[in-house]
């Protein structure tokens, strides 16, 4: 019999389990009592592998999203697969689009590849209660300060949960037009199925657990702002003025003739901007604006992004 020790951790009892129930299954003839053996292990190999799954999805350094949907069609606690793929399909989106929209300055449908395979974002759980889908993601490893993945979930979190209007419009620009039309069909999807949701995230970055419960009321607001909500055209323009801040964040901030104009750069953009200029200094960018509006409530924020230095 295998020392007691073998048995310390589920990696140990899993592997021991998964050895004897290969061994039966290469075995040839097999008694009906080793088949009744046989499932009895794999069953149990089987819970104990989910129990991994789920110790591995609440590890301190992964972070894990979990949507609990909440509506007739979804409280005997299965969901249509139509609803489950549009959900899943845009909140994927939503989350690659966000950062590539702050790591980049880009506000663009198309993300790249690199984006998409440091964020890893994963189907983990999808479980009865009213339906849980859970999600693992990777908002990548950092000492002290919070990462850009990190950021654009929160901005995602902040625009949900936003008390006015400004503070709305102000989160929309943050993560982009294009992002936001991905949690535009997430919303339309549940207000045409009279779905709410409980969000909850947890991560390295999360500062705890960071919910938002988006009751009935709040997505008929969510509806009502993200369809009056418009994005113009991209126009390029050269501006010349101080440079008053830059920061390796993709951020940076010009003066031109007393108007504090702030653009974001792409994050490979800094060294060679840091090599012909400083703080205090004159530049000259190549920079393309976007307007974002929304008519319905009379607001609009400018996108700022540095396509070049000149």
């Amino acid at each position: 019999m295998k020392n007691n020790e073998a048995f310390k951790n589920l990696n140990d009892r899993i592997s021991f389990i998964r050895q004897d129930v290969e061994k039966l299954a290469a075995r040839k003839g097999n008694s009906l009592a080793d088949k009744i053996i046989f499932d009895s292990m794999d069953s149990h190999l089987s819970e104990l592998m989910s129990k991994q799954v789920e110790a591995d999805n609440r590890h301190p350094l992964v972070d894990f999203l979990e949507l609990r949907l909440k509506g007739s069609v979804v409280d005997y606690g299965t969901i249509p697969l139509e609803i489950l793929g549009i959900i899943s399909t845009n909140l994927a989106a939503l989350i690659q689009r966000a950062t590539h929209k702050i790591t980049s300055g880009k506000d663009s449908q198309k993300v790249p590849y690199d984006i998409k395979s440091s964020l890893n974002l994963r189907l983990a759980d999808l479980s009865p209660g009213s339906t849980k889908l859970g999600v693992t993601f990777s908002t990548g490893l950092a000492e002290l300060v919070e990462t850009i993945p990190s950021k654009a979930v929160k901005e995602i979190f902040e625009l949900l949960l936003s008390k006015d209007d400004t503070h709305f419009m102000n989160h929309v620009a943050e993560i982009g037009f294009n992002s936001t039309l991905s949690l535009k069909k997430i919303i339309d999807e549940c207000d045409k199925h009279h779905l709410t949701f409980d969000a909850n995230w947890a991560g390295p970055f999360s500062d705890g657990v960071r919910s938002a419960s988006i009751d009935s009321n709040r997505i008929k607001y969510l509806v009502s702002r993200l369809a009056s909500t418009s994005s113009s055209n991209p126009v390029t323009v050269k501006m010349t003025g101080e440079l008053v801040l830059l920061s390796k964040y993709g951020k940076l901030e010009l003066n031109v003739d007393g108007e504090r104009i702030r653009a974001t750069y792409p994050l490979d953009m800094l060294d060679s901007i840091q090599s012909k200029h400083k703080v205090g200094q004159a530049i000259s960018l190549m920079i393309e604006t976007v307007e974002i509006h929304n008519d319905r409530i009379g607001l609009n924020r400018k996108n700022h992004t540095v396509k070049s230095v000149i």
